[in-house]
């Protein structure tokens, strides 16, 4: 089992709190004017994970004062990430929330979801984590009745995963975890390749004492269960939970097994944490911003990691396919809401 080590990271500047007890901060490149200068320079990354949440069913930018976000720009981030990194290979990553929250099934919402939804085959993400509120539309996409053509004209659900989910009897519950193979040049080792596990977890709304969420179980005795299960089988074991930071700090703290956390729901704690020997770092509310993490090898297998949150506004290239796309998607929901 390669040994896990987690290094202070930043690349132009480093807290000075003391080497015993320094803690990671986001990268001081990821708010540089251009989106060469945020990417930074190739400093021999091994692999990357790419990743997001909170997309809530809005494929389009938000925010009208700081326009952000959109799927255009996020798998802009991402090409150009491998047009320029070409010897570090990447993971993208959906940390929860792209379905839009509806619980009646309204023909709006059902088609913003379906948008995502294709969205989301024609530019595969490789690791999709159901957060709580994705749960009710997946129930849905996840009907055993004509699930075999479903996936075949969404290949994306074959990378959702849920360890804690509740789903009926007519549903093909998701995995609980997803294990990605990673090779390159900078992977070392006698295999030449990482298995990188995903667990998935969602955290529950909180109805009042005494009550529970029946979307859910317990997501801590979710991750007990499955963490050392996977941590026997991976190189690397990365939660992928859509829950707050206290949540987060946790699991972490329950699963000393896990290299990586990332939580969801962290609403702008853009700061990484340490626990242990285990990382956590944070999703940006609203779809705005895209995390990037580094992962470093060194001659003798052990990690470290860099990572930075970057705005998603006009400085990253949108990308002309999925732009039109998103354009397309507009006019599709314009047009529903005249009939």
């Amino acid at each position: 089992m390669v040994r896990k080590t987690v290094t202070a990271f930043l690349i132009a500047i480093f807290l000075s709190i003391g080497a015993a007890a320094q803690l990671p901060a986001q990268d001081a490149s990821a708010k540089a004017a251009t989106f060469d200068e945020r990417l930074g320079a190739d400093d021999g990354a091994a692999f990357a994970i790419l990743f997001g949440a909170n997309m809530r069913g809005n494929i389009d930018v938000c925010d009208c004062n700081n326009p952000r976000g959109g799927i255009a720009r996020r798998i802009g981030y991402v090409e150009g990430f491998k047009k320029k990194f070409k010897n570090t290979p990447v993971i993208t990553v959906d940390a929860g929330f792209f379905f839009y929250n509806s619980t009646d099934y309204t023909p709006h919402s059902m088609l913003m979801n379906s948008q995502v939804a294709r969205a989301y085959s024609r530019w595969p993400v490789d690791v999709i984590n159901l957060g709580r509120f994705d749960i009710i539309y997946a129930q849905k996409l996840l009907a055993r009745e004509g699930l075999a053509e479903r996936t075949e004209q969404l290949p994306m659900i074959k990378n959702i995963i849920s360890a804690n989910g509740v789903f009926g009897e007519d549903v093909a519950a998701p995995a609980p975890y997803i294990i990605k193979e990673v090779t390159g040049p900078r992977i070392t080792g006698k295999k030449r390749k990482l298995r990188i596990g995903f667990v998935g977890l969602a955290e529950p709304i909180h109805p009042g004492a005494g009550l529970g969420d029946a979307m859910v179980t317990d997501m801590f005795v979710a991750a007990r269960r499955t963490v050392p299960k996977l941590r026997k089988e991976c190189d690397l074991v990365v939660i992928v939970a859509h829950s707050e930071m206290a949540a987060a700090m946790q699991l972490a703290n329950e699963n000393p097994e896990a290299d990586i956390i990332i939580a969801g729901n962290a609403e702008g704690l853009f700061k990484p944490r340490q626990v242990g020997s285990t990382l956590i770092v944070s999703a940006a509310p609203g779809n705005t911003q895209q995390g990037d993490l580094r992962v470093y090898m060194d001659k003798e297998g052990r990690f470290s990691f860099k990572f930075r949150s970057t705005d998603l506004d006009e400085a990253v290239p949108s990308d002309p396919a999925a732009l039109a796309f998103a354009d397309a998607a507009r006019r599709e929901r314009e047009t529903a809401r005249q009939h």
